[in-house]
């Protein structure tokens, strides 16, 4: 089998990922739906050709050692792969996610423009939070391009592996790769800090450390992106102030208030017909009230101005909602996803109950 064909078909038929397993036929994931591709199963000499492709000599004994490895891996002028191998009953398995060589715009993604506004912001703490293959990355790297076409600054990524790769435009553009340039996400933002960045990408907060730098990168006027497996705005902040020892918790929820500008949650949903997948966006935009609900531990009364829609707020069906509204996916599939589907269809119909109004809160 040829890694080549593989990828230039999964290219062609919209996929993206590929599934590689001993004695199964590959499949593609094309529209969130596993295909098999018409092929014979797949030999252990096969897939042990197509590691020693793709995975580069050096980083070999990680695998053995940490029974799994993370690479970057570009195929020509066609499409970036993120390759993820490991052992699965003794055997290599290997997941590919393929990304375009071109950063797709916020428009080509019918993204919601407050995306943005929310990328002009000149200083604190942005966090995209959503489901392992939810678009976080592709989402982010919209946002970092708009930033490169629109500001003369510096912008630095930290990846675990590179996915998209950003060229200098209006911004000078540098991108770091764990593993390869530097040990790991906190020592790389701790070097991030001393090399004139103004916006700083970090792939993943993925421990207490890292969380706590990020935190001072935005106190000292940097922008930083980064991200979460969360679900929700307020599981995402009560998962970083969690995180923390107990003895910390009261500086970070300050510190939250105060830096903290955004929270946006994703998903991706079947586009009406079935033709492609489109991303449904929960939004937290940290307003003076909101920062005030953080500072005074009342997180949830923060859903009760996001259903208010000010600076472009919403939750997440509401999301889902406006897409049924706007015939991009149909009601069915949005009930798929809702997470409470009587909310969901009466803000299809454009009716609120009283639980779902948003506005002032009493105590302002």
């Amino acid at each position: 089998m040829e890694i080549s064909q593989l990828i230039e078909g999964a290219v062609k038929l919209n996929a993206s990922d590929i599934h590689l397993m001993e004695n199964y036929p590959p499949y593609f994931r094309i529209d969130s739906v596993l295909v098999p591709v018409k092929h014979p199963p797949v030999t252990h000499e096969e897939m042990m050709d197509i590691l020693k492709s793709m995975v580069p000599e050096r980083i070999k004994h990680k695998l053995e050692e940490k029974r799994g490895v993370d690479v970057g891996y570009q195929y020509k002028d066609v499409v970036r792969c993120r390759v993820i191998v490991f052992f699965e009953r003794q055997r290599i398995r290997i997941a590919m996610r393929l990304i375009p060589l071109r950063v797709p715009t916020i428009e080509e993604l019918d993204l919601p423009a407050i995306l943005k506004k929310i990328a002009d912001f000149p200083r604190g703490m942005i966090v995209l939070t959503g489901p392992t293959g939810c678009g976080k990355s592709t989402t982010l790297a919209a946002m970092i391009d708009y930033i490169n076409e629109t500001k003369k600054i510096s912008i630095t990524t930290i990846e675990d592996p590179i996915e998209f790769v950003h060229q200098n435009k209006k911004a000078i553009v540098s991108q770091r790769e764990v593993g390869d340039d530097i040990g790991d996400f906190n020592s790389g933002l701790i070097q991030a800090l001393r090399q004139d960045p103004d916006v700083i990408l970090l792939g993943e907060m993925r421990e207490v450390d890292t969380m706590r730098t990020a935190i001072r990168a935005a106190e000292t006027g940097h922008l930083v992106f980064s991200t979460l497996h969360t679900t929700n705005a307020i599981q995402t902040i009560e998962r970083i102030i969690a995180n923390f020892p107990e003895s910390e918790q009261d500086l970070v929820q300050e510190q939250l208030a105060s830096n903290l500008k955004a929270v946006i949650t994703q998903n991706l949903v079947r586009r009406t017909e079935g033709k492609g997948r489109i991303a449904a966006l929960e939004i937290l935009v940290v307003l003076d009230m909101v920062a005030k609900l953080i500072r005074d531990n009342r997180l949830g009364d923060i859903y009760g101005m996001m259903k208010g829609g000010q600076e472009g707020m919403q939750v997440f069906d509401q999301a889902l909602a406006n897409l049924v509204r706007e015939k991009k996916i149909s009601e069915e599939e949005g009930v798929r996803y809702a997470r409470d589907p009587y909310a969901y269809r009466r803000f299809i119909k454009g009716v609120q109950s009283s639980s779902d109004r948003g506005g002032i809160i009493a105590g302002f």
